[in-house]
């Protein structure tokens, strides 16, 4: 091989690994996966108890911030009968609108499935409550125990109405689902929240209808399976059953 094309082979290696450096940088750095993924390696952030991070600078008190996330971890232990997504969930409460920004969301939670399912919840001091860390942790429930190919095949209206059954919050109760919905007589299609682009889709206002009425579906079926019926669609679902045929009213 001549000096030319030596050289040639070099440059085009190291322009390579210059692009799968900098691509590196790029998604740990300045995406929110990435960001939530290096949580535990940054110091702007520290550990309280095994999941549970916040930032440096954190104004809340730690102790009634560990007991509230604990309350809300026993609402979904109860809901699912054991809890199981606790060794690969990590938890960021953050008081940092400039971190909240890189973290890229202030109620929510990430869950990557490549190269292992790992769940990132992010939630800010303006959300903190049990209500809504336990909604947060029944999405992270529901991820880690389907797999990877259910967790890419459920609807997101049954995503989100799992989660609401663990979130008490007056503006998704029955009431106001009777009130919003006039009884029943005005919802959104199921076909109409299927996709995550669709659920989100619009105003806040349109969101949370969407919200309402996942959380009425799920809890209608519910009443009707119990929780062995929702253990029993999971196990059917990782078994490789189309979700309209193992979802059944």
């Amino acid at each position: 091989m001549n000096t030319k094309r030596k050289k040639a082979i070099l440059y085009t290696v190291f322009a390579l690994l210059l692009l799968l450096v900098i691509a590196t940088v790029y998604f740990f750095q300045f995406t929110a996966v990435g960001y939530r993924m290096t949580v535990p390696y940054r110091s702007s952030f520290e550990g309280i108890t095994d999941n549970i991070y916040i930032n440096r600078y954190y104004l809340g008190n730690r102790e009634e911030t560990i007991q509230l996330t604990d309350g809300a971890k026993k609402r979904v232990e109860k809901f699912y009968g054991d809890l199981r997504c606790l060794d690969n969930t990590v938890i960021i409460i953050c008081d940092d609108d400039i971190l909240l920004s890189k973290l890229g969301g202030d109620h929510d939670t990430i869950t990557m499935i490549f190269p292992s399912e790992n769940n990132y919840i992010s939630v800010s001091d303006e959300y903190f409550n049990i209500d809504i860390l336990a909604h947060e942790l029944t999405h992270a429930e529901l991820h880690a125990r389907l797999s990877r190919s259910a967790l890419l095949k459920i609807p997101k209206w049954f995503d989100e109405g799992i989660a609401l059954q663990n979130d008490n919050r007056e503006q998704y109760s029955f009431e106001e689902w009777i009130k919003q919905t006039d009884s029943g007589s005005h919802t959104v299609a199921l076909e109409d929240m299927d996709e995550t682009s669709e659920f989100y889709a619009g105003t806040i206002e349109d969101r949370r209808f969407r919200y309402l009425n996942a959380k009425h579906e799920v809890s209608i079926w519910m009443e009707t399976h119990k929780r062995q019926g929702l253990l029993e669609l999971i196990g059917k679902l990782n078994d490789g059953e189309e979700f309209s045929i193992a979802y059944k009213r």
